[in-house]
Order: structure tokens, then sequence, then C-alpha cells
């Protein structure tokens, strides 16, 4: 969760409020200004400012107030020209919505290419490498979008199981061993099922990698890897999960392209042999589709 979130929706008493709805409404502006100039602009004191940060989980205002920047800057210099929530309207025509969600996925990809950090990426990869089975665990469309990955992964020969959360979560368990990686992809990063598991795998030393929003939530508590979903989107009033399903996608495209790389040749081979026998039937009439014939 955002740290604008959680200014609008926990509990705060009257004088931290002000200060709260203050911070709201100049956002980069509050960049320049100390504890003591901020209670002076918001007619409080510095007790209440230190009092509202340790309430969002700081130990004072600057450590508050550095998070917050950088999350105003994200907000700000992301999505100029498409909203997330709503990128078309019920006036637009055919192109214009062609166009809108066009503009929309190339934002999406070249925002999530951004919050992903190379070292985070190496260390997952790694992960999967080493890992003697791969447990993903996701719901709704990301489950579907696991399902995808997990297919690609297993024509490689690296074995990854989905981790159904519908209550059988409870009997992983027996099933996930100190050896594997669990692969956990959720957009709130608040789903109750899913930090059960996530308890489960790091109480008998399991991998986790998390793939989630930014900001705080707790499952990114427990990832020894944290891979950022571009975040923009409310979790129910909106169209559609544009945004974070395409994001969640490229991930997962890229953990595979990356494993992939770890053996290229070996991989290429496998991916071409496998597909070959299990394709027999498919042919096109297009030069551009038609296999060569050595």
């Amino acid at each position: 969760m955002f740290i604008i979130q959680k200014l609008e929706t926990i509990h705060l008493s009257s004088s931290q409020k002000e200060v709260a709805q203050y911070i709201l409404d100049k956002k980069l502006e509050i960049e320049k200004l100390t504890i003591q100039e901020l209670a002076h602009q918001t007619y409080t004191s510095p007790a209440t400012i230190i009092r509202l940060a340790k309430k969002l989980g700081y130990e004072g205002y600057e450590s508050f107030k550095k998070d917050f920047l950088e999350e105003q800057k994200y907000i700000l210099t992301h999505f100029n020209h498409i909203d997330p929530n709503f990128p078309f309207t019920k006036n637009d025509t055919i192109q214009t919505i062609s166009s809108k969600m066009t503009t929309l996925s190339k934002e999406t990809l070249d925002d999530t290419l951004s919050l992903l950090k190379h070292d985070d990426l190496q260390k997952a990869v790694a992960l999967l490498q080493k890992a003697n089975i791969i447990h993903l665990s996701a719901i709704s469309y990301s489950l579907l979008l696991g399902q995808t990955f997990q297919l690609n992964m297993n024509r490689l020969g690296k074995m990854v199981h989905i981790c159904p959360i519908n209550g059988e979560e409870l009997f992983m368990d027996n099933l996930i061993h100190e050896d594997d990686c669990l692969l956990m992809v959720s957009y709130s990063g608040q789903i109750d099922s899913m930090i059960h598991l996530a308890r489960l795998a790091k109480r008998k030393g399991v991998s986790i990698i998390v793939i989630t929003s930014l900001g705080d939530n707790d499952l990114r508590k427990y990832g020894d890897v944290v891979l950022n979903i571009s975040t923009r989107e409310k979790l129910y009033s909106k169209i559609g999960g544009f945004v974070n399903e395409n994001s969640i996608k490229l991930i997962l495209d890229i953990l595979y392209a990356c494993y992939f790389e770890l053996n290229y040749d070996d991989n290429l081979n496998k991916r071409i042999n496998i597909s070959k026998e299990s394709e027999t039937t498919r042919f096109s009439s297009l030069d551009i589709m038609k296999e060569s014939e050595s």
C-alpha cells in the first residue's frame, strides 16, 4: 500500500489529520520543509508529526519524507497520457480505444522495466535455477499467467507446481521442501491464504520470490527477493486489470527468458524438439511462418 493510501485510510487525531492533509495537498513541495517548518505551516508540533510518522511505520519525519517523496515522484512521472483505471470512455470510437489501449500497454511495459533492479532479478533467477521444484502461488488472472510460465518452464524440464489457494494451501507444508522455491504473485499482497502459505514456507527455510505492488504490504515481507509490479491501478474501481496483468506477464516472461539463457543452446534444442514432436499437425501457407526443411 502506498503512503498516500495509508494517509487517507488510517485513524488519525485531528492535529495529525491537519498534517496529513497538508502533505497530500503539497506533495513534492514538502521536500525542503524541516519538521519545525512543517509544524509551523500546519499549526501543530514536531511531536505530532513524529507520532504521525510512527503510525505509518517510520522512526521519524525524515525517513517518512524520503519514502513519500520517492513515491510521489514515481506517481507523477508515469502514466501521464492514459488513466490506468479508466483508459477509455463510453464515447470513444473503436480506433480511439485501440490507440489508448496500445499506449497503456507501452507505458506499462516501460514502467515495469524501470522497476526491475539488476541484482534482484539476478537473485530471483539464481533461486529458480537452484530449486528442485518451483511452487507458484497466485489467484485469478495472475494464476492464468502463472500457468503460462509453468508451461514454458516445464518444456525446459524445470518442474513448476501450481499451489491452489482454495484451502489446499493448508496441506502444502507436506509438499514444499527446503530445496524448493516458492514464487508468489499478488498485486495487493494482502491475501490471507497466501500470507499463511508464505509463513509456512519461511518456517521451513524455503526460498521465496514475491512479485507484488510497490509500497508496504504483508506478503513482500516474506520475500527473499521482491520484484515490483507496475503500481497505478486501484483494487476494484477500474475497467480491468490491464496494467497489473501486463506487468506480471512481462516479469514472468523475463524470468523465463533469463532462466532459458543460463543454458541457451541446450534449452533451445529442448524447446524445438518438443515442439516438433508434439505439434506435428501444425502448418502454415505463409512463408514467414514456414519452418525450414532441415
